[in-house]
């Protein structure tokens, strides 16, 4: 296993920890709330996508409608 494909399941496998824990830590969190939550931790689009099993562009317009409400 070369170290690209190590460092690949590595960051899948603390994906899924992420998910896991944003559902037990408030299983009445909505995808704002997580999509919020995960963008504050600094994470990219495509990795909030991928904890959240959504797509990109889910994530995109809920963090511009984010945005939008703290104006």
């Amino acid at each position: 296993m070369s170290e690209n494909e190590i460092l690949s399941s590595v960051s899948k496998k603390l994906g899924v920890l992420i998910a896991l824990n944003l559902m037990t830590l408030n299983s009445k969190a909505t995808v704002i709330d997580n999509v919020a939550l995960l963008d504050r931790f600094g994470l990219s689009t495509t990795e909030i996508s991928e904890i959240l099993n959504t797509s990109k562009g889910t994530v995109d317009v809920t963090k511009s409608r984010i945005k939008k409400g703290k104006k």
